[in-house]
């Protein structure tokens, strides 16, 4: 099996009807295409759909190793955790805002059969320390370039979620020699341009702000750091998950374990972190790499997305070069964990069939 394969009969992205593809049995992983429509509509596309309602299953042994303590690995801003799985070509998946690698446990191991997955904890989530300094979308980008360079990958894919989609995004339209393929998980475009020119001035004065103030985090980051372990505590009371998560969940979690897990990575999040991720919103210079990433794209997220709703991926797609865009039913905004059979069913048609 080759990576770079590419069917006889795949599919244009056309202005045109789209492709559905669902899945109906608990037995199928992967979805099955209707034969009446011929082409992908730009920036409407692929839409994938399951009604499997079975109960969580317990996380396979792959999964119980993961959970365990990540990988380290000394970068020039200092140590980087990750977690890694399986063998073939190498795919990169960098989560989103108050997430870290543990967002990815299912997809590590549901995907380690066909490539060697990487997926990080960014600077500042997770299990890796903030950056010394400002921690912008184009400085995380860099962060995730050099990580590859001190573990020699050459090429790879990359798929980011959310906040962590816009720092793929940055790093495709920057390094087109370097990736090959992007999959863009619940991020989409603000629908206008004078929309964006309100969005860039608005969060410009925050921005200077922050950049000014820095400094002045770095000295109240240990003082808040010794509060940690209370508001974990205090977030793991029921039924605050379950408040915390409905409007990132569509039809909640049918792996519970998850849920104690965003609890953690929500907890750990650097406020540095958290706050330059906030002012990401609406920047321009994601914008742009949306417009200049020349790699063939995946856009892809849940048709019940209340933080990025679909309109927002449309958004994106039109402005992409080589765009294929795929909605999953009866999903949020996390569908790697609600809905992980349609979500990686759509990664494979995409990474590995072409």
């Amino acid at each position: 099996m080759s990576a770079e394969h590419s069917s006889d009969n795949q599919m244009p992205i056309r202005r045109g009807q789209g492709l559905r593809l669902s899945v109906t049995s608990s037995d199928a992983d992967v979805p099955a295409a209707e034969t009446g429509d011929e082409t992908l509509r730009r920036g409407q596309g692929l839409r994938l759909s399951t009604h499997d309602s079975t109960a969580a299953s317990s996380p396979s042994t792959l999964l119980r190793e993961l959970i365990g303590a990540p990988q380290v690995i000394e970068l020039s801003h200092g140590p980087l955790a990750y977690r890694a799985a399986g063998h073939g070509p190498p795919l990169i998946l960098l989560h989103g805002w108050a997430a870290s690698s543990r967002y990815w446990l299912i997809t590590l191991a549901d995907l380690s059969a066909d490539f060697r997955v990487y997926a990080l904890d960014l600077p500042g989530f997770g299990d890796s320390p903030a950056l010394p300094e400002p921690g912008t979308v184009a400085r995380q980008a860099q962060t995730v370039l050099e990580f590859a360079d001190a573990l020699g990958l050459t090429t790879f894919d990359i798929n980011g979620h959310s906040y962590g989609a816009a720092v793929a995004v940055m790093l495709a339209a920057s390094q087109p020699q370097r990736v090959k393929r992007l999959v863009i998980t619940s991020l989409g475009a603000i629908g206008n341009e004078i929309e964006r020119v309100i969005f860039a001035l608005a969060r410009a004065p925050l921005d200077l702000t922050l950049r000014v103030g820095y400094p002045w985090l770095n000295l109240i980051a240990p003082w808040v750091e010794l509060w940690r372990p209370f508001a974990t505590a205090l977030l793991c009371v029921p039924p605050l998950p379950q408040m915390m998560a409905a409007r990132f969940i569509e039809n909640g979690l049918r792996e519970k374990w998850m849920l104690q897990e965003g609890i953690v990575d929500l907890t750990k999040m650097d406020l540095r972190a958290h706050l330059m991720a906030f002012v990401s919103v609406g920047d321009p210079q994601v914008f742009d790499a949306f417009r200049t990433a020349p790699q063939p794209v995946l856009l892809i997220g849940g048709a019940h997305d209340q933080i990025m709703p679909p309109e927002s991926l449309q958004a994106a797609a039109q402005a992409m070069r080589q765009p294929r865009l795929a909605l999953i039913e009866q999903c949020g905004h996390i569908p790697m964990i609600e809905q992980p059979e349609a979500y990686h069913a759509a990664l494979r048609s995409f990474l590995v069939e072409g």
